[in-house]
């Protein structure tokens, strides 16, 4: 199977095990695990047809940790993007900010967290909370940016809201309507509804300003992502063109970018009954 020869040929270690939970429905007779790292597993399903006649033993089921996408807009009405290469993408394709979900981890506060280790930007509510915390500090420690990074993760940390759960066991991804209204939440969407691929969380931050020197800029370095890329800003114009020319070449992130321009210029309100 496609899946099995893909993993024999990587040299991480073989004896990874995925770390997130595995999908069963009222359909599913048995789960076979064919190979596995620890974000992501292929799984042959045996699953009964939904008009019970049938059994399919050859369902190929795709577990992934559960990610972020976050379209960041700045104080000044600019989209920052990424441009940069993808191993499944050929040549040259542009993304927003993204990421997996950490165990035990509300989407939302992976989304910020994400927003701040790549870009180093956040929203203008936790800029007043670094402001507050800096102000007691001395110049010298102003100065030392990983000392910063490290307070500004803190702060993070110390706002971030537990997870919660619908019906189904699903992680929501809700924003409390008066936690920071430049967040807005745009939905938890499926990556294939047959074949899994985990389930993304979608957001949108407007109104962002810079948490750590240089953020937001070209010459922010940012952590936690091994892959090389550079920082573009765009006009609402640009991303419009952008997405007309299949340019952000990834669907969910053509989802993330389409959504926030609904919200942006034609009202859409965020998901699900929270305001924004």
């Amino acid at each position: 199977m496609a899946c099995t020869s893909a993993v024999k040929t990587t040299h991480h270690a073989s004896n990874a095990i995925y770390k997130g939970t595995t999908w069963r429905s009222d359909r599913t007779v048995a789960v076979r695990t064919v190979a596995e790292t620890s974000f992501a597993r292929c799984d042959v399903h045996t699953v009964v047809s939904e008009d019970g006649q049938k059994v399919f033993d050859d369902w190929i089921f795709l577990e992934e940790v559960n990610a972020v996408n976050i379209v960041v807009q700045t104080a000044e009405g600019k989209f920052v993007v990424f441009r940069q290469y993808k191993y499944a993408v050929p040549g040259e394709t542009f993304s927003p900010v993204g990421g997996f979900v950490d165990d035990g981890e509300h989407p939302w506060t992976s989304a910020k967290r994400e927003v701040l280790e790549e870009l180093g930007l956040g929203s203008r509510f936790t800029l007043e909370r670094v402001n507050k915390n800096f102000g007691k500090r001395d110049d010298k420690f102003k100065r030392d940016p990983k000392r910063m990074r490290n307070v500004v993760t803190d702060i993070l940390l110390h706002d971030s809201i537990l997870p919660s759960f619908d019906e189904f066991g699903i992680p929501e991804g809700h924003i409390p309507t008066s936690d920071d209204p430049d967040w807005i939440f745009l939905g938890r969407y499926r990556t294939a509804v047959n074949r899994g691929g985990g389930f993304t969380y979608l957001y949108l931050l407007k109104n962002a300003v810079p948490l750590l020197p240089n953020g937001g800029s070209e010459l922010y370095v940012g952590t936690g992502d091994d892959e090389q890329q550079s920082i573009m800003h765009l006009s609402v114009h640009e991303v419009f063109d952008y997405l007309s020319q299949a340019r952000f070449q990834e669907v969910k992130w053509t989802a993330t970018f389409a959504l926030s321009l609904l919200h942006i210029n034609n009202g859409m309100p965020s998901c699900c009954g929270e305001q924004g």
